[in-house]
């Protein structure tokens, strides 16, 4: 190569050094450095003049004793290049995620880098959305066992009530039997109605419960929704002799949505009424807690209580393990829907003519 192809070739990668998109430094075996392109001195954002002469440590202070440091010295002695992903720089500006390349340059340290913030960032991104993307599929597959689960019983306990109707109305208006013997048949046919008509109400409910979910939430005072269900209860409260004890110093209040926390403790305070124990006054301990930076609620009655053994079932559409009283089997099936759509989880512990106790953590 002549002069003047030496001197062409040395302009060119002069001008590609000089004008590369990505940062390139050069520094020497004191890891000062000798030169860097524009790129670089815009990223970092220190003038050139300022810059050369610096040692490695002056301009990134952080790097001393570390790893990263001692390979770039190991570099020049071994002049095995070697490469970094997802380095962090903070700028006077901003914060750059890049990937550095050391190698050796005759007796010279060179150091590229590649910015891949808005990569890194785009990566980020894409696996939030799978685990959206998983969530939301694991969501739906919920609510469609849930829709699957609602429509079996829901087909399952009206069948009974609807062929005990039509038999009945077969046997009316085939048998030749008199006005006074047809009278049984149309009082049974009034009774079965009126139970698919409670069941009917029941499954409204359950609907109507479920297209509240996602309705705005608001700060509730749980003495005031309490309050509000004394007087609503009264009566019963005067007949059962009841006894209140509320303490809600640990948590007086709860971000919540208004119908769907009223309908939770209404369903707790009309259970211990109704299934209150005939031969002693019912009482009933009405307690908030914190519980890792969550609320929970707990709701303790001394009623009639039921076997452990049946703690999961109660929670079952039509469901019932006391029938001395009129009820539909729905109420504590929607309570815990409305407790789980929010997050939230509910146990309940139970002892034969002692008692019964609900803790929620919404």
């Amino acid at each position: 190569m002549n002069t003047s192809e030496f001197d062409i070739d040395c302009e060119l990668k002069s001008a590609f050094f000089e004008n590369a998109y990505s940062p390139f430094v050069i520094l020497n075996r004191d890891m000062n450095f000798v030169d860097i392109n524009k790129a670089g001195v815009d990223t970092i954002g220190i003038s050139k003049e300022n810059f050369l002469g610096k040692n490695l440590l002056d301009i990134f202070p952080y790097l001393e004793g570390t790893e990263r440091y001692d390979a770039y010295k190991n570099v020049i002695d071994t002049g095995v290049a070697i490469g970094f992903d997802e380095l962090l720089f903070k700028g006077e500006f901003s914060e750059i995620i890049f990937m550095s390349k050391a190698f050796k340059i005759g007796d010279y340290l060179g150091i590229t880098t590649l910015d891949v913030t808005n990569v890194i960032d785009t990566v980020q991104k894409l696996k939030s959305t799978k685990t959206s993307l998983i969530e939301v599929n694991e969501n739906l597959k919920k609510k469609n066992q849930e829709l699957e689960d609602f429509s079996f019983v829901a087909a399952h306990d009206l069948r009974a009530p609807l062929t005990n109707l039509k038999s009945l109305m077969r046997m009316a208006l085939e048998s030749d039997i008199t006005f006074n013997e047809v009278m049984p048949i149309v009082e049974k046919m009034n009774v079965v109605t009126k139970v698919m008509c409670d069941k009917i109400t029941a499954l409204n409910m359950v609907i109507a419960t479920k297209a509240n979910f996602g309705a705005s939430k608001t700060t509730l005072e749980f003495s005031e929704v309490v309050g509000k269900l004394k007087t609503n209860y009264s009566k019963e409260i005067i007949e059962g002799r009841t006894i209140i004890k509320e303490d809600y110093s640990a948590c007086p209040s709860i971000n919540y949505n208004k119908v769907q926390l009223e309908g939770v403790l209404q369903t707790l305070m009309s259970n211990a009424l109704l299934y209150r124990h005939p031969k002693r006054k019912l009482s009933i301990k009405i307690e908030t807690k914190d519980v890792n930076g969550r609320v929970q609620l707990s709701f303790k009655d001394n009623g009639l209580g039921f076997e452990q053994e049946f703690s999961d079932k109660i929670f079952a559409l039509f469901k019932r393990l006391h029938t001395h009283v009129d009820g539909l089997g729905v109420s504590l099936y929607i309570m815990k829907t409305i407790i789980d759509e929010n997050g939230g989880t509910i146990d309940v512990s139970s002892q034969v003519n002692k008692g019964t106790e609900f803790k929620i953590i919404f």
